[in-house]
């Protein structure tokens, strides 16, 4: 399973994905405080759907922002740490 964040016209969706087929998702609009949201949101996404974190295998990020976008930059970091507890072994989310 896969959690795909997609930033598109200030609106961010929080999508869990299974064999690349949406199973259900979560929305969110862009304020200033999606560093306290986005691990809720997805946190909520997984329990409605009772899916444990060690059933993500990925995190992906899609924004039509640049890099330098803070919401951008946000989920970037939210998904590289995900990628880092995998190599660790760790549960994350």
């Amino acid at each position: 399973m896969e959690i795909l964040i997609k930033i598109k016209k200030k609106k961010i969706r929080i999508i869990l994905l299974a064999k690349k087929e949406e199973i259900d998702q979560r929305e969110i609009s862009e304020e200033r405080n999606l560093s306290e949201k986005i691990l809720v949101e997805i946190d909520a996404l997984l329990k409605k759907n009772k899916i444990s974190s060690g059933k993500i295998v990925e995190i992906k990020v899609d924004s039509d922002e640049n890099n330098n976008f803070t919401t951008t930059r946000i989920a970037q970091t939210v998904a590289k740490a995900h990628r880092l507890s995998l190599k660790d072994g760790v549960n994350s989310i």
